[in-house]
């Protein structure tokens, strides 16, 4: 498993309920926020939004990404992508102006 980093303005974003999950089988991530961005259109990027000790940060990050996709603005996404998958796990976003 790799950290990587992507930028680029958010095409999708989708946020649904717990145990749904995302993906094919074989490239399945179990998380209830999904976002892709431009410059990556094929992939898929999310994190979970679960009542933990993330709570808290994940609904900021939430957040953030709702104002960037409704503003049209650009975020770097961290992620841990598995070698030959296309979903990864977001651990921190940020906004680009």
């Amino acid at each position: 498993m790799a950290l990587l980093e992507s930028s680029g303005k958010i095409t999708f974003l989708r946020v649904h309920d717990v145990g749904t999950a995302f993906g094919p089988s074989n490239d399945r991530i179990d998380v209830e926020v999904v976002v892709r961005l431009d410059s990556q259109p094929q992939n898929a990027f999310g994190f979970q939004l679960r009542n933990d000790g993330n709570r808290a940060a994940r609904a900021g990050m939430l957040d953030l990404l709702r104002d960037a996709f409704n503003h049209n603005w650009r975020v770097t996404l961290d992620y841990n992508l598995d070698t030959g998958k296309h979903n990864g796990i977001i651990i921190r976003t940020a906004l680009i102006k």
